[in-house]
């Protein structure tokens, strides 16, 4: 009878050890699963912040660039023209709608402050979005400072005698017309000069 009531004990012990080595093991590996399932995640999200970063580069350069050329500088400071230019960006033309939009910020004592919006959606299903700004005080006689909002920068100043560009690019991860969805990236670069 001792016999029996030892093995009985026996039985009952490696069954609880069984449990508990199985529990450990289980917890382990769901640990695991958390972990390499947030890895993921952080490794989707940095690839697709590093899309909507190229992006946001791409637009940088491509109005450093138009910005760079004669005719096209000469029909931003609006000598000749009162519209916006229609600028191409990584081989698109400005989407439309919106285009391209311009609007005269300032206007008095012979100072001037443009702005230029573009928007694009590339071939790579990325929506770049440009705002150019100029301030012209060729002319002026006192410097220029004028508050923005929604940009990179608070304000934009310029010295009596010259011209100053600022240029915010933001880039996404995705087309312009899907940047409602939760999954949406903004990167933005800001250059002034």
């Amino acid at each position: 009878m001792n016999q029996l009531r030892n093995n009985k004990n026996e039985n009952g012990f490696a069954l609880l050890i069984t449990l508990v080595v199985v529990s450990v093991v289980l917890a382990i590996g769901l640990s695991l699963l958390f972990v390499t399932t947030k890895q993921y995640l952080l490794a989707v999200t940095a690839n697709e912040s590093e899309k909507a970063f190229q992006a946001a580069n791409v637009g940088l350069e491509c109005m450093r660039w138009h910005r760079a050329q004669p005719t096209t500088l000469a029909a931003l400071l609006r000598e000749g023209s009162t519209g916006a230019p229609s600028l191409d960006c990584a081989g698109e033309t400005p989407n439309s709608p919106p285009g391209a939009q311009t609007s005269t910020l300032y206007n008095q004592n012979n100072q001037f402050f443009y702005k230029y919006w573009y928007s694009y959606t590339t071939d790579q299903e990325q929506c770049i979005e440009t705002s150019l700004y100029i301030a012209d005080v060729r002319t002026a006689t006192s410097d220029f400072d004028q508050a923005v909002s929604g940009e990179g920068l608070a304000s934009i100043s310029c010295t009596a005698g010259t011209f100053c560009t600022a240029i915010f690019s933001r880039g996404y991860n995705r087309p312009c017309d899907q940047l409602s969805s939760i999954f949406t990236i903004q990167r933005e670069i800001t250059i002034e000069y």
